[in-house]
């Protein structure tokens, strides 16, 4: 005999959950941010592993600042997918201030340095700074990041912005409304954040890597089309030569080492600390 519980109602985010979860697979901004998703984890996880001796601090910084704006992406779908709008911005700006800094710290190890030994947090002006005056981006595309940030930044605080989503408007009066109820319109926008600020982290990867044609130039091209799906724009400065691409690839690739030579090659550096040292020391 089988017992039966009541288990009362669902709680309103566990419905919302539910009615999100049957409707999101019919929007275009979902498999933007699965394609995404899928770009970002590959480049993000291709190398998991950073021996001790062989690993220097901006391999080590980059890596895993790219890691948390994976995950925060992901714990911002989860969030919206119960409802919680305001609190998925939130994340957002943390995605798009652990992706920045990646780049940067990619390129300055004595940023990376301080990231790591000192646990020093470079605000994002500071990396702005560095995009204009080391990368040598023009004011209007610092300025794109800087719109976004203080956008992100008004959500992120108690602004009256964010938090007069908690209250509807009746005949005669103002409700503090404590259920969360499915907004189509406003989940599906959701989601189009979602994936831009997953394709934004996707770029960020390209750009804290030595040199964007040491990245597999399929996984480029998939890129570059999904961002022009997505902006509906034809972007000429992501077209390339994909034959000369992959053939320049594969030539790399066919004279890459194994990163295991590198602690080899060191120690005959004349400047190596096993070189400097006198002959009859321990």
């Amino acid at each position: 005999m089988e017992e039966e519980y009541d288990l009362g109602e669902l709680p309103d985010d566990v419905v919302h959950m539910g009615r999100f979860l049957e409707s999101a697979p019919n929007w275009p901004e979902s498999a933007w941010f699965g394609r995404a998703m899928a770009l970002l984890h590959f480049g993000t996880y291709r190398v998991d592993r950073f021996p001790f001796e062989e690993t220097f601090e901006n391999e080590l910084a980059a890596a895993a600042a790219l890691a948390r704006s994976f995950t925060q992406l992901r714990a911002a779908w989860l969030v919206t997918s119960h409802g919680y709008l305001a609190e998925m911005r939130n994340l957002l700006r943390s995605v798009y201030e652990s992706a920045g800094l990646a780049r940067v710290l990619a390129k300055e190890p004595k940023m990376a340095e301080q990231w790591l030994r000192d646990g020093r947090w470079f605000p994002d002006v500071r990396v702005r700074q560095w995009l204009s005056d080391v990368r040598g981006d023009s004011a209007h595309e610092v300025d794109k990041y800087k719109n976004f940030y203080v956008e992100a930044s008004a959500w992120a605080h108690p602004t009256a912005e964010s938090c007069m989503g908690q209250i509807t408007v009746e005949d005669d009066h103002f409700f503090l409304n404590s259920a969360i109820t499915f907004d189509q319109e406003a989940c599906q926008q959701a989601v189009g954040l979602l994936a831009s600020t997953a394709l934004f982290a996707c770029f960020a990867f390209r750009n804290a890597v030595v040199d964007e044609r040491a990245i597999d130039p399929a996984w480029r091209r998939d890129l570059y089309d999904l961002a022009r799906e997505m902006s509906n724009q034809p972007m000429p400065h992501l077209d390339r030569d994909w034959d000369a691409e992959h053939a320049h690839y594969d030539a790399v690739m066919a004279n890459l080492r194994d990163r295991r030579y590198l602690k080899g090659q060191l120690r005959t550096h004349p400047r190596a600390y096993h070189n400097l040292k006198p002959q009859n020391s321990d």
